[in-house]
């Protein structure tokens, strides 16, 4: 090699490092300053696994100041705070240039002694706000460690910090105190709101929630364990990213859910298309909750299930027993419910406690036929099965609950219950029609959602009144019966609808209606 070449490349070489230089010096730098922009945001999703975020605009609390569904949610201590903390510092033209037309932060975290606290934030960003600032609140300011307790009147007092270019407020003093405590270190959570932010500019107001992390706060709220009909929001690997719509009967929730774990149970939907619901047709008035799914393609369905059920180290048990069953009975339990499935299956719980499931089947004859020497009489439409787990078999995690239930068979719905006497009570009401679907809280609600989902989840207030008593603690319950709280809701849905990998994403809580009201719809 000549030496004129030997420079040229040397020359080259050194201009390739320089350039690598000073792109790593760049995007550090900028990444620094994104961390710094973002210092609030990372804050609080380490303590809070439910984000409310909304830009500091008169339009916003214009709005918000004529619906009354915050409060009713909220309750009246945490909503008068809140209103406190609005007229200190949005009212106040002292204050709100600090932070006018910026993002705020809205998390909510679990606190000591079974409570819910809150945490706000904003990123002030170059703007040098100190204890002297602070003096605009017109509140008495007492300086405790790293904060500031801040007290306006006799009763309302919050907890403030000033840290990293960012303001955090917080309603108690384990809080502030968590907040101060938490680093600005990565998060896949933060990261996910972030990206989604891009695709809300146009709405007034979102939600974010780490169902990672929900149990956290939930345990707070509730005396039981998520289990059952509450496993939705157990330990679950998922984030939703949802717009927050106002109304004065609802509160009306848009976006997408994002299941991120392959071994997820849910995560076997997300490639199943949206079907139109009508497996609920049957279920009884006295249904306080259910939970549906709705499968498109069964076979397709079958191979994702049988590969979570070998992750979760399940199939050889599985196979042996179908083997011994096929070699039993002379017959192919793959053939059963496989064969007569159509499309929709569903778990409810009665209000009184009892758990029904059904399965939407095809030629319910046929298969009363395959399952007879699978099972024994009870009753002359009532059967049970002697041998379990066939359906958590086939149709997974929801139907483990029915090891070995009793089961009948009615215009091609497969129903199964623990109990014989949880059957003849859906018998009876199915017979009597006296259903849910007759209801008119129900048919307001269906109005009020779509008719197609991948997977539903609906709670009935009325019915689920008792179960509720045992499950919530007694603060908690307490708001939920209560006329300021959410007594004149009657109805919560959660829908998913599968979408390339992820969930298109609606939830309804929605308020009774007067008589005259439904009559009028109908007409």
């Amino acid at each position: 090699m000549s030496l004129v070449m030997r420079k040229i490349y040397i020359t080259l070489a050194l201009l390739i490092l320089g350039v690598a230089g000073m792109a790593y010096l760049y995007f550090s730098t900028l990444m620094k300053d994104s961390n710094n922009n973002d210092h609030a945001l990372y804050t609080v999703v380490n303590s809070a696994p439910v984000i409310f975020t909304f830009e500091n605009d008169k339009g916003f609390y214009d709005i918000l100041s004529k619906q009354e569904v915050t409060t009713e949610l909220l309750g009246t201590e945490k909503s008068q705070l809140l209103k406190t903390l609005k007229s200190a510092i949005v009212d106040n033209s002292g204050i709100n240039n600090w932070i006018e037309g910026k993002k705020v932060i809205l998390g909510f975290l679990p606190g000591q002694n079974n409570t819910v606290d809150f945490a706000i934030a904003v990123q002030l960003q170059n703007m040098d706000v100190n204890e002297a600032s602070l003096k605009n609140l017109k509140a008495e300011i007492k300086k405790e460690g790293n904060y500031y307790e801040l007290k306006f009147g006799d009763t309302a007092k919050c907890y403030l910090s000033l840290k990293n270019q960012a303001i955090f407020i917080s309603n108690s003093k384990q809080g502030i105190t968590q907040i101060n405590a938490a680093k600005n270190t990565e998060s896949d959570f933060a990261d996910y709101i972030k990206k989604n932010s891009r695709f809300a500019k146009n709405t007034l107001a979102n939600i974010y929630v780490n169902y990672g992390q929900l149990p956290s706060l939930l345990k707070n709220i509730l005396n039981s364990t998520l289990t059952g009909e509450l496993s939705l929001f157990n330990k679950q690997n998922a984030y939703a990213a949802l717009s927050y719509n106002f109304g004065s009967d609802k509160l009306l929730l848009n976006g997408y859910t994002e299941v991120n774990s392959e071994t997820n149970f849910f995560k076997l939907f997300a490639d199943q298309k949206e079907q139109k619901v009508s497996i609920d047709q049957c279920f009884p008035e006295q249904t306080a909750n259910y939970t549906l799914f709705t499968i498109e393609d069964y076979e397709k369905w079958s191979k994702a299930l049988k590969n979570l059920q070998k992750e979760n180290k399940e199939e050889d048990k599985i196979n042996k027993q179908h083997q011994e069953i096929n070699e039993q009975y002379r017959i192919k339990i793959e053939q059963s419910f496989p064969v007569y499935f159509n499309k929709q299956l569903a778990v409810l719980q009665l209000k009184t406690g009892e758990k029904i499931g059904v399965v939407d089947i095809k030629n319910g004859d046929k298969l009363e036929q395959f399952l007879l020497d699978l099972s024994t009489e009870y009753a002359p439409e009532i059967r049970i099965f002697k041998e379990p787990h066939l359906l958590g078999n086939f149709f997974g995690e929801p139907f483990k609950k029915f090891e070995r239930p009793f089961f009948t068979i009615i215009d091609n719905h497969f129903v199964v219950a623990n109990y014989a006497s949880t059957l003849q009570v859906f018998l009876n009401s199915y017979r009597g029609n006296k259903l849910l679907v007759s209801t008119n809280d129900y048919t307001y609600f269906k109005d009020q959602i779509s008719s197609s989902a991948t997977i539903a989840f609906y709670i009935n207030r009325d019915n689920s009144s008792d179960i509720f008593s045992k499950n919530l603690r007694a603060p908690y319950y307490k708001q939920y019966q209560s006329k300021n709280g959410v007594k004149d809701y009657n109805a919560f849905g959660y829908q998913l609808s599968a979408d390339n990998g992820k969930f298109l994403s609606n939830v309804l809580l929605l308020k009774n209606q007067t008589t005259n009201t439904i009559d009028s719809l109908k007409y």
